[in-house]
């Protein structure tokens, strides 16, 4: 197994090393992309929470232990132009078409056409407010007494 986890950001070029257990960024500043300026710490341990709450008994070794990730697809901690520490928050559009597409789920299908189209049965539901058919009889005998002898030791009393 691989002491490094290469990261690459989609749409730009060139990548930067990371140590697999610590995220700690290990390549050296003069030799990293523009886009990695400042990234100092990938937080794998929350990347890996994500997928696995999600995931559970589903989540791969693949996805726990990746040889390359998207940067999309950690958070960081690094360092700003002012030498301020900064934490950069993962893109969860990034991780959601990830996950819909490991699942087989078309997040486009707004109707439901595609993600549904195997479905077995489909139901709708209509609901009526009813009630049930109790006599004031019925509740005198429960009760023990009838409604207006109530209402007229209410008001004596």
């Amino acid at each position: 197994m691989s002491k490094q986890i290469i990261i690459t950001k989609t749409g730009e070029e060139g990548a930067i090393f990371i140590d697999h257990l610590e995220g700690k960024v290990l390549t050296a500043a003069d030799e990293r992309p523009e886009w990695a300026d400042g990234l100092a710490n990938a937080m794998l341990a929350e990347r890996s929470g994500w997928y696995e709450k999600r995931l559970g008994k589903q989540l791969s070794a693949e996805l726990a232990r990746p040889e390359t990730i998207a940067f999309e697809d950690l958070e960081w901690i690094g360092i700003d132009a002012e030498g301020d520490e900064v934490h950069l928050e993962a893109d969860q559009d990034y991780r959601m078409d990830k996950l819909a597409e490991m699942m087989g789920i078309d997040r486009q299908d707004f109707d439901g056409e595609k993600n549904f189209k195997n479905a077995i049965a489909s139901a709708e539901v209509a609901h009526t407010y009813a009630t049930q058919p109790t006599s004031e009889a019925t509740l005198e005998e429960a009760e023990g007494q009838s409604f207006t002898e109530a209402a007229k030791a209410a008001a004596n009393g």
